[in-house]
């Protein structure tokens, strides 16, 4: 046998163990084993990062909380919202244990001392024995005001990350514009008002307030010197620009509406509050009307920030949210 046959015999022989190989039941089982291992890890869902269980007692003590507070049981969709506000403070919760922030704020850790020593009758007990003590009850856990110390600096941690990106005039101009209702201005007007008292006048404060009205439009009396004629008053007799809420909140709703409609330069009818009857003259009025930006940055700055920390904070328990898993109790009526 020549060389070259016996290299195409080999080669023959090599190609039938290699289809042999290939078509043995051995090499199908471990390749159909690999595909099934890796495609079950490839596709199966991660196993979640936390696990935040409610318990039946959970759900009640939400439920009783709000009627003490409300003198009302929350209906299903508020003790849904209920549940998922507390389900975010969870996640948050979790994250910053995760942080080992429980183990190093200072606020935290002085609260769990305090509640240790409270329950601790051995003065001699050290603060460390009794940290560990507070831990091993998981008080961390459950004491109020570890949980909103705790919540407090994972909600200012958000925030900061918003706030290192402050907006520039571009993007306050286009928040203006898009949010007038927010920053307009309202009607305003500045005014100056004459006295009478119900206490001091009683029965007959409508007619002296009719009589002393018409005194002031007969004579030309100008607010400056028509105080002289009513009687003295806690609050100021003069009230510069200001707006209806505004005036409401000193001198009641009723007069608040009435001044806003009066004309500028005149004395009006007597107006009734609370403390008794007033004669108003307007002095100037100031129109609604949206402010420029220059005017009242700050305060568009401050609403945007608000507006995306809001968001920032749902987007962040919606991330942690995705992550877990979260085990309820069958809710009444679901």
């Amino acid at each position: 046998m020549t060389k070259s046959d016996k290299q195409e015999s080999l080669s023959s022989e090599e190609g039938t163990r290699r289809r042999s190989f290939l078509g043995s039941p051995l090499l199908h089982f471990i390749v159909l084993g690999s595909l099934l291992f890796f495609g079950e890890s490839f596709f199966a869902s991660p196993s979640p990062e936390m696990v935040i269980r409610f318990s039946p007692s959970d759900i009640s003590a939400l439920e009783q909380g709000w009627l003490e507070r409300n003198g009302q049981a929350p209906d299903p969709e508020l003790l849904q919202a209920l549940i998922d506000s507390e389900i975010r403070d969870e996640l948050l919760l979790h994250q910053a244990r995760s942080f080992g922030w429980h183990l190093t704020d200072g606020i935290v850790q002085r609260r769990l001392l305090q509640n240790q020593r409270f329950l601790e009758e051995d003065e001699s007990v050290s603060d460390e024995e009794l940290l560990e003590r507070a831990f091993e009850q998981e008080m961390d856990k459950t004491d109020l005001v570890v949980r909103r110390r705790l919540l407090e600096r994972m909600r200012l941690l958000i925030a900061a990350g918003v706030r290192a990106n402050p907006p520039g005039d571009p993007e306050l101009e286009a928040y203006l514009a898009a949010n007038p209702a927010v920053f307009r201005r309202p009607d305003r007007v500045g005014l100056s008002h004459v006295f009478l008292s119900r206490d001091t006048r009683m029965d007959n404060l409508p007619a002296d307030s009719l009589a002393l009205a018409e005194k002031l439009r007969s004579e030309d009396i100008p607010p400056e010197q028509a105080n002289e004629w009513g009687d003295p008053f806690l609050l100021s007799h003069h009230i510069p620009l200001s707006s209806e809420s505004s005036i409401g909140r000193q001198y009641g709703p009723q007069f608040a509406a009435r001044a806003l409609e009066l004309p500028v330069g005149s004395w009006s009818d007597p107006i009734p509050s609370s403390y008794g009857s007033h004669i108003v003259w307007v002095h100037e009025r100031s129109p609604s009307e949206l402010p420029a930006l220059g005017e009242i940055r700050k305060r568009v700055e401050n609403e945007w920030l608000r507006e995306r920390e809001q968001k920032a904070l749902t987007d962040h328990t919606e991330a942690l949210r995705a992550r877990a898993e979260i085990i309820l109790p069958a809710l009444p009526g679901s």
